[in-house]
């Protein structure tokens, strides 16, 4: 599809949206009472980007921010609720239950430890380390953040595509609450609450939030009748604030998460499969149901997770803040997945994953509130991970014959243990030259270590399963492979520079400059020495010129921003088989280098006191300069393929609207829409496996109270119900299948809101 066809497309969803819109006001004659702010002070977002409060119109950074109202329009029950009102934003779950986050084409999708997450996750300026523990749930949110290209000077480790921050809700001088029921279409039902106050007059405060959701799997497995891909999760987050003094402030907090799941979350086969079910080959047709699955291998998807932070904040001076950040996490996830798509065990896989993880900042503030400001400090970071993981593929076929005949294992065993620690000093300062023009400049320089060892066990009987009935580890039952063990350490420089100026009180522009890093490592996959060779760091130089300007009074925002990424040694994997055995091997390199550029649009209007719109649009220009991977077994050029997860197009379209109905009830109706262009959803760019481009509506109505103290609401996602394929996976060489994961379908609920 072209770009006119595209916009076309996105066009024609949109019309309807505003058609809509403007003829909601006929549905109610009483005029809504005068607001008290004005719009501009309606509108003004605050926003910590830069480690200290600034408005987002001030910042000279690229950042989409959605406080507690905005993610409840978008009905954003998990952190992927954000993508489609972010320009040039990917989030979505990927195969393992881990958060696929790409923005402007830099991310990382592959869910072992070994493989950072290209974009951060922070919760509370904690960094979450594993991919798995960063999808998370949206609740006790005060704000999301979004910040957009390399974030290598305030933010501690691989922010090298950007940084997502969560702010959760603090403690409240007043007895508050928070709760919301819903129920909706396969099985889906939600509860959160939260309460806030006082526990000791001014002193002491404290809050208790929870969530828990549950609903059936989207799609069907016929081998076991059941649904596949269900969610049973509970979510919880306490917090105490201690002022002992107008200067001192004491903030700690813990939280948990579990999920157990009946099932884990399968692949359809996009391609046929031959397999040998011990008599002979059978050959399973690829599936013509993007919700129906054929997998032997789905019964495990456990997660649990918590952590506790502390964070001291002492005001030395009007002007001085010092603040420390100690913090501890701990995770936890058991998974079987079936990477052959088949009710044979082709290519079964068991993961048993622990982790944990320390980290502690230390940072000085200064800022004289006129003409300079400072943040320095310090990081530490140190993180332990132990994978146990293995993999059952007796019913594997090689040149038409089952593996058995070739004398290969038929179900192996491994131990990865990996250790981080990585260290960091920063600094990052704004000077205003003049009372419009303003200078930033900061730096980051990081030395990390990490070691890496791996121990093996194959097993050679058909009878023995991984998955269905796990053998002790290395006790005799099958063969003692090879241990492997490395050790590598990194270190790297990565400033930031940037000029703006206020050409009027509304206006503002800017330039900016700055470098991102993501550590190397080790395969975790690797079974030799020479592939257990360390892999590079990532790097990226990022050039980015924006404007933020306010209009009508603060009724109409809108920003915008050109940018330009030049990226290299971008760690990637790919999976093939060997040139001479036939059999499985997967590849984690420096494989490629890229360069992308395009442009970004946000908006936000309020043309009356009833109507509230938002839009944005991305455009992106992504290209590999040279990409290698595995095709037939061989090391292949293919740098003219599409980057994983980066349309040339994206943009949305939302409208609230909202107005009273009577003396005491007033009715609230959203709509919002977007386009996403074609996008690659694994690393080859197997035509099989791309996802064209599709539309996306959703919206609501709700009534309730002219207090906003409780509502009523029905949504609807997906209206249009396109079966979107967020993951693929080319398992061409080996075992001969390509397969996708899929998003939900259409799925609808109605809720209740309380607050007080």
């Amino acid at each position: 599809m072209n770009i006119a066809k595209k916009r076309a497309r996105l066009v024609s969803t949109l019309c309807a949206t505003t058609a809509l819109i403007q003829a909601l006001p006929a549905l109610a004659q009483q005029e809504m009472p005068t607001a008290e702010p004005t719009a501009e002070e309606a509108n003004t977002i605050i926003v910590t980007a830069r480690r200290r409060e600034e408005s987002l119109q001030e910042v000279p950074i690229a950042i989409s921010a959605f406080d507690d109202e905005a993610l409840s329009n978008l009905q954003a029950d998990t952190l992927s609720g954000i993508q489609y009102a972010t320009p040039n934003l990917y989030l979505d779950q990927g195969d393992a239950g881990n958060a696929v986050i790409y923005i402007r084409g830099v991310g990382q999708n592959d869910s072992l430890a070994f493989a950072d997450p290209g974009v951060g996750v922070y919760v509370d300026d904690v960094f979450i380390a594993r991919s798995q523990a960063a999808f998370l749930e949206l609740f006790d949110v005060e704000r999301i953040e979004v910040l957009r290209g390399p974030q290598g000077t305030l933010y501690g480790r691989n922010t090298i595509g950007g940084a997502i921050k969560f702010v959760s809700t603090r403690p409240t001088n007043y007895l508050s609450g928070y709760m919301e029921a819903g129920a909706g279409n396969f099985g889906f039902v939600t509860a959160k609450g939260r309460i806030s106050g006082p526990i000791a007059g001014d002193v002491l405060k404290g809050k208790l939030a929870a969530a828990y959701t549950k609903r059936n799997g989207y799609a069907r497995n016929s081998v076991t009748g059941q649904d596949d891909g269900d969610v049973e999760t509970f979510a919880g987050r306490a917090t105490l604030l201690f002022q002992p003094t107008d200067t001192l402030e004491f903030l700690l907090s813990g939280d948990v998460r579990i999920d157990r799941p009946d099932t884990s979350r399968s692949p359809v086969r996009q391609t046929p499969i031959t397999g040998f079910d011990g008599t002979g080959n059978i050959t399973y047709s690829a599936s013509d149901d993007p919700y129906r699955v054929d997998v032997n291998a789905n019964g495990l998807n456990d997660q649990t997770g918590y952590g506790f932070a502390l964070t001291s904040r002492f005001d030395a001076s009007d002007r001085i803040t010092l603040e420390s950040i100690t913090a501890f996490r701990s995770f936890e996830f058991d998974l079987n997945l079936d990477t052959d798509g088949s009710p044979l065990p082709i290519l079964d896989i068991l993961l048993l994953q622990e982790q944990e993880q320390f980290s502690q900042e230390l940072r000085l503030t200064y800022d004289d509130r006129d003409r300079f400001s400072l943040t320095a400090g310090l990081y530490y970071f140190h993180d332990d991970d132990t994978t146990f993981s293995g993999v059952d593929n007796g019913a594997a076929t090689l040149f038409g014959f089952p593996v058995t005949a070739f004398g290969f294992p038929t179900s192996s065993l491994a131990e990865t243990r990996q250790k981080t620690d990585s260290y960091a000093i920063f600094a990052d300062l704004t000077y205003a030259l003049t009372p419009r023009l303003t200078l930033s400049a900061g730096a980051r320089y990081t030395w990390e270590n990490r070691t890496s060892a791996r121990l093996f066990e194959n097993f050679f009987d058909p009878t023995v399963s991984v998955i269905e009935n796990t053998p002790d580890f290395l006790m005799g039952v099958g063969v003692a492979g090879t241990p492997i063990s490395g050790e590598a350490s990194f270190e790297a420089f990565t400033p930031r520079a940037s000029i703006s100026y206020d050409v009027t009180p509304d206006a503002m522009v800017y330039l900016s400059a700055s470098r991102g890093f993501k550590s190397g490592g080790f395969d975790g996959r690797a079974n030799t020495d020479f592939g257990f060779r360390p892999f590079r760091p990532e790097y990226v130089w990022s050039y980015e010129a924006g404007a933020k300007t306010s209009w009508l009074d603060g009724r109409l925002m809108v920003n915008a921003a050109l940018f330009y990424n030049d990226y290299t040694d971008v760690q990637v994997t790919s999976f093939g088989s060997d040139p001479v055995t036939g059999v499985f091997v997967s590849l984690f390199t420096n494989a490629a280098s890229s360069r992308a550029y395009g442009a970004e649009l946000e908006l936000s209007a309020r043309p009356t006191d009833e109507l509230t719109l938002t839009g944005s649009l991305g455009l992106l220009d992504a290209k590999y300069r040279e990409f290698d991977i595995l095709v037939g077994g061989a090391v292949t050029d293919v740098s003219d393929r599409r980057p994983v997860n980066a349309p040339d197009f994206n943009a949305s379209l939302g409208a609230t609207w909202q107005r009273p109905i009577s003396d005491n009830l007033a009715l609230t109706i959203h709509i919002d829409g977007s386009y996403r262009s074609e996008v690659a959803t694994e690393i080859t760019d197997s035509p099989v496996l791309r996802q064209p481009g599709y539309e996306r509506i959703n919206g609501f109505v709700a009534i309730g109270d002219l207090d906003e103290r409780w509502e009523l609401r029905a949504g609807v996602e997906n209206l249009t119900d396109n079966a979107v394929r967020v993951q693929g996976f080319n398992l061409a060489d080996f075992p001969g299948v390509q397969l996708g994961f899929y998003g939900a379908p259409a799925t609808y609920d109605l809720r209740f809101v309380l607050r007080f």
